[in-house]
């Protein structure tokens, strides 16, 4: 699955998915816009590098919407939502995404502007279970994708592929 987060405007991004074995999906108008990171790349790269199968992009790679994309080609529209009325499906993973994905944030600001770590800081991870070296490789890689993605033109786009094989079943995690 390859996954491409486009900045449509200076304050608004999209985000395009081209899978194998599944219809390709799009979101407009993406919600948390950054200069820098924005959230739902901050997803990607927590889902991907914390084996999160069972949110957002873990989802997708399934074969599902994650209740919030849709088909590139609108004939599939009706038939998406239709399944998705009788079949709900969850995201057993989500909320440990938006935790990880809101810790990245802080951490990546908070070391962006050389400012003191906050005092609760081995408490929280402690609370979430991240390894702090594992954080650490995390942030270094997200400087690098902040820079790409802030010096990208209007109308430009990073694409990221997702390092697990489509269809794999929600459910075990590592992280």
């Amino acid at each position: 699955m390859r996954v491409t987060f486009k900045k449509v405007s200076s304050r608004s991004y999209a985000v395009y998915v081209e899978r194998d074995n599944a219809p390709a999906l799009w979101i407009d108008s993406a919600p948390g816009f950054d200069v820098y990171l924005p959230h739902d790349l901050l997803h990607f790269v927590a889902e991907a590098e914390w084996g999160l199968d069972g949110a957002v992009f873990g989802d997708l790679a399934a074969g599902g919407n994650a209740r919030i994309f849709v088909p590139v080609d609108k004939e599939l529209v009706p038939k998406m939502w239709r399944e998705q009325r009788k079949k709900k499906r969850k995201l057993p993973d989500g909320r440990r995404s938006e935790q990880l994905a809101s810790v990245l944030e802080h951490a990546w600001a908070i070391r962006r502007r050389n400012a003191r770590l906050p005092e609760h800081r081995r408490d929280r991870l402690a609370e979430l279970r991240l390894d702090e070296r594992q954080l650490e490789r995390v942030l270094t890689s997200l400087d690098e994708l902040a820079e790409r993605w802030h010096s990208l033109a209007v109308g430009e786009a990073i694409t990221l592929d997702w390092p697990r094989p489509e269809h794999r079943r929600h459910g075990r995690r590592r992280g």
